[in-house]
């Protein structure tokens, strides 16, 4: 946005009977928050991804935005690795005796705990695609290095006041979403290959 609509743009001032939760008489102009929680994972996971990618095509576009909006794409990419490997591990990790983990935000923990889950099937590489567990291994773990515990991309300090030391200087967002989609892609995989041979179960 140039600095003329910057200026141009209307000054919102908050007026008495404004609320933030109102459901709409048009229905098409509603959000629905589904209520089942597998199904409520699935679109959470979808919509942080879909969120970070949007964001990133218009940070590409408009330099002005690129330097805040990293912060909350950074933060969006994590979040559907981190809920992705929870509900992979919590989906198909019964049918091997694996408990899923929902106390911990640590990429690294979870990661192993979906292996976990990968190996009681059986399966030594589930997308069928050669090296594809040790490069989303290696993404995981320098996702888990850049923000340990889901807090650098959220907060400038920690819940001491001390200042969160950012690993990472500058990104490159296009280069970012590249990686994240092939990412997206083999979670895909193994969760529809993980569905067949537990389907195919007797």
């Amino acid at each position: 946005m140039s600095f003329e609509a910057l200026l141009g743009k209307p000054f919102r001032w908050p007026q008495a009977g404004d609320r933030l939760f109102t459901v709409s008489p048009d229905w098409d102009g509603n959000a629905t928050l589904v209520k089942p929680p597998h199904s409520r994972m699935v679109l959470m996971m979808t919509g942080y991804k879909r969120a970070a990618e949007l964001m990133v095509a218009h940070a590409t576009d408009d330099r002005c935005d690129r330097d805040t909006l990293v912060f909350p794409i950074l933060f969006n990419y994590r979040q559907f690795i981190e809920l992705s490997l929870k509900y992979l591990t919590a989906t198909y990790g019964p049918s091997v005796e694996v408990e899923a983990i929902w106390k911990s935000h640590d990429l690294s923990v979870l990661w192993t705990r979906f292996r976990t889950v990968v190996e009681g099937f059986g399966v030594a590489d589930p997308d069928g695609a050669d090296g594809a567990d040790e490069a989303v291994g290696r993404i995981v773990a320098e996702f888990a290095v850049v923000d340990p515990g889901s807090f650098s991309h959220r907060y400038p300090v920690d819940t001491k006041g001390r200042p969160i030391a950012l690993a990472l200087d500058h990104v490159d967002l296009v280069a970012l979403a590249d990686v994240m989609n092939a990412v997206d892609g083999y979670f895909t995989g193994c969760d529809g290959y993980l569905d067949a041979l537990e389907s195919a179960a007797p």
